[in-house]
């Protein structure tokens, strides 16, 4: 094959897809759109700022044992919570005509029951909206409240011990103030996971992806209903170079599009993936992975038009099956074969160098990328070309 050939006509394509408003349109302007829209809508989730404000009516907290309570639910929970100390009737009162969403009701003697290993019951009362407000706040009553069961239960076990009186109801209450044992603290998002943002910038690129490079290797079709392929094929070039020239300005297209996505993506919503190396590894292999589909595409139409439906087609179902829109998850067959898709081995590799992999780390990814070139290769070679040559 002539080199020196396939460059100049992969130059003469690059800049004539430059001047294509469509590529411009749907390798950047379409997926940024996207982004800040999916943005916008789910910016918001997973913050504190999603919730209602809550009130929130304790009765019985002058009981030593349980005064802890007000305090805990005013500070623990992530919404703003206004909290009501009343007495039992007016607690019930409140909730009945609405004045607070949620009413804790400490039965009177609920101390000295807990110190002598008894089983008294706190009464939740909600005003049965069943908002997610009301539920946080019951389980950290539920909470709280498990706290004194095992001083509860350290009381009754203390008495079958031998110890008597004051002992027991010291022990139950050391029990009752002392930090659990076991708990659980928010931390950062886990490795090779991405953010929110991340996943949204990760997945509209890789959905955008089959659609760029599909604009290269699909104008050889364009050639041939334009005419000006015979005329290629009649020059002294080697067929394939005219292939080999197509499919390389699809791979630069390609390359160059999810570079800026990435890059801007990352600026534009503040998100980092990584070191630039093993991105740079991953991104190659996957528009590899991508171009090499197209490939089959163009074998199959007839038409350039034909070609361009396909590519959309399989672009946005590859997109949907891999996570370009949303996870697939579970262990069932639609999420085994979602895992061996190009979308989802990008979202997946970028999550590693998100946490920190290398290139070494991304052998997963790039398996499934490998294997799905090395398929949509073969298939390319098996399937005849005759209509190229028509």
């Amino acid at each position: 094959m002539d080199t020196s050939s396939i460059w100049t006509m992969a130059r003469k394509d690059l800049r004539r897809s430059l001047r294509d408003r469509s590529v411009l349109i749907f390798g950047l302007v379409v997926p940024f759109a996207l982004m800040i829209v999916f943005n916008l809508l789910f910016s918001g989730i997973g913050s504190s700022e999603d919730f209602d404000p809550v009130a929130i009516a304790v009765a019985g907290v002058e009981d030593p044992m349980v005064s802890p309570l007000a305090d805990i639910l005013a500070a623990q929970l992530p919404m703003e919570t206004t909290v009501q100390r009343l007495d039992a009737a007016g607690a019930r009162a409140a909730v009945e005509d609405e004045d607070v969403d949620l009413a804790v009701i400490v039965p009177d003697g609920f101390g000295p029951a807990i110190q002598s290993g008894g089983s008294p019951t706190i009464e939740l009362l909600d005003r049965g909206d069943g908002s997610i407000e009301v539920g946080i706040a019951a389980s950290v009553v539920e909470g709280f409240v498990s706290q004194l069961a095992l001083a509860s239960r350290t009381a009754a076990a203390a008495g079958l011990a031998g110890l008597t009186g004051p002992a027991i109801g010291d022990l139950a209450s050391e029990v009752a103030q002392a930090d659990p044992l076991l708990s659980a603290v928010p931390g950062a998002v886990a490795d090779e996971q991405l953010t929110l943002q991340g996943s949204l910038v990760a997945g509209q690129t890789a959905l955008f992806m089959f659609f760029t490079v599909g604009f290269g290797v699909i104008s050889l079709l364009e050639e041939r209903d334009q005419g000006t392929l015979p005329r290629l094929q009649a020059a002294p070039i080697h067929p394939r170079s005219i292939v080999v020239a197509k499919t390389l300005t699809s791979f630069v297209l390609g390359l160059v599009a999810t570079a800026v996505l990435l890059g801007a993506g990352s600026l534009l919503f503040g998100v980092t993936f990584g070191s630039v190396v093993p991105i740079a590894v991953l991104v190659v292999a996957t528009v590899a992975a991508a171009t090499s589909l197209v490939l089959v595409v163009i074998r199959i139409a007839r038409t350039a038009e034909q070609a361009n439906t396909m590519n959309s087609i399989l672009g946005i179902g590859l997109g949907v099956l891999g996570g370009s829109f949303f996870p697939i998850g579970g262990d069932g067959w639609l999420a085994r074969l979602s895992d061996l898709t190009p979308p989802a081995a990008l979202i997946r590799g970028l999550g590693i160098t998100h946490g920190g992999g290398g290139v070494a780390d991304l052998a997963g990814p790039l398996a499934t990328v490998g294997g799905f070139l090395g398929a949509a290769v073969v298939l390319s070679l098996v399937i005849p070309d005759r209509e190229l040559q028509a």
